[in-house]
């Protein structure tokens, strides 16, 4: 997988895209190791590589929470194997569970992972900012590889506060936030807090581009990379340069499938989306796999649904 990156190069590569990757299952529910070498080299032949991106693997879009810690492990080997030094890969570390997210990143560090990503636990609300506190600093103390702080209200049910990340920016691999707030004022007072420190990364992705840009993020994250990885790669070079005009229009070709994304969340949640991502990157020809239960395949009707936005969008 080649060295580890450096905290302060991490937090200098999040200038970029963060592609959110799902995890190829075979019907059975094993891991498609084979399926997921296709779905990197489509990431990695659209466009999306060391020079603009950054990945995460085995994150919550990649299901991480229906996999055991073994074969969180064996996804991550597979694309260190496959994006070697061509795409830096973060480990997702998501556990309530302290340990096992520190476990997972000893693992993703003595394997050579670019940085880690870990959300502050979730079983319970952590409605007191101690909770997240003392999360975040077993972890930091416990891996020398850059973090991602990960705010994610609909997992969390928690906005996570400004106060507990100001707390936070001062530990030196504290790098990154994939910032997922409900408000976007929330995300522009993050970034003035948090942003001499910390590359703040706009975790609505392509849905709040380039108008997060405006707000001071570093970059965005992108779930469509897997299945558009060049309008991913074109819509960061015109956001990168200050052509938000440009950005925008490129952004505004995805509407149609961003409003079957917005309609499937709001009828099962990140489930169907997962669901929705893993059947359109199969139609384009790269490899989305069966998800894993508690994800539910699509069904025929709204199949046929996905492939009308498809043609919409001109794929």
């Amino acid at each position: 997988g080649g060295k580890d990156m450096r905290p302060e190069e991490l937090r200098k590569q999040l200038h970029g895209v963060c592609v959110i990757s799902i995890t190829p299952f075979k019907e059975d529910g094993s891991f498609d190791a084979k399926g997921y070498e296709k779905n990197l080299e489509f990431i990695l032949k659209g466009g999306l590589d060391k020079t603009n991106a950054t990945i995460v693997v085995g994150g919550s879009t990649g299901e991480c929470g229906a996999m055991n810690p073994a074969e969180r492990k064996e996804v991550l080997e597979c694309a260190l194997a496959v994006c070697g030094g061509r795409l830096p890969v973060i480990a997702g570390c998501n556990s309530t569970n302290v340990r096992e997210a520190i476990e997972l990143a000893q693992h993703a560090e003595a394997h050579g992972a670019a940085g880690v990503m870990a959300l502050s636990p979730y079983y319970y609300p952590a409605k007191d900012e101690e909770c997240i506190y003392a999360f975040y600093k077993a972890l930091a103390e416990n891996t020398g590889l850059g973090i991602l702080l990960y705010n994610n209200f609909e997992v969390m049910n928690i906005d996570c506060p400004i106060s507990v990340l100001k707390r936070l920016k001062e530990f030196p691999n504290v790098v990154g936030m994939k910032e997922c707030t409900p408000a976007f004022f929330k995300m522009t007072r993050v970034v003035q807090e948090i942003g001499d420190r910390v590359s703040v990364v706009n975790g609505h992705g392509e849905f709040l581009e380039p108008f997060a840009a405006l707000a001071g993020t570093a970059g965005f994250i992108s779930s469509m990379a897997n299945f558009v990885p060049e309008r991913a790669a074109a819509i960061w070079a015109a956001r990168s340069t200050g052509d938000y005009t440009r950005a925008k229009e490129i952004r505004d070709t995805m509407v149609p499938y961003m409003d079957l994304a917005g309609k499937y969340s709001g009828q099962g949640g990140e489930y169907k989306v997962i669901s929705l991502l893993k059947y359109i990157t199969d139609e384009v020809g790269s490899c989305g796999g069966w998800p894993r239960i508690p994800c539910v395949p699509l069904t025929g009707e709204e199949k046929a649904e996905v492939r009308g936005v498809l043609k919409a969008i001109g794929l």
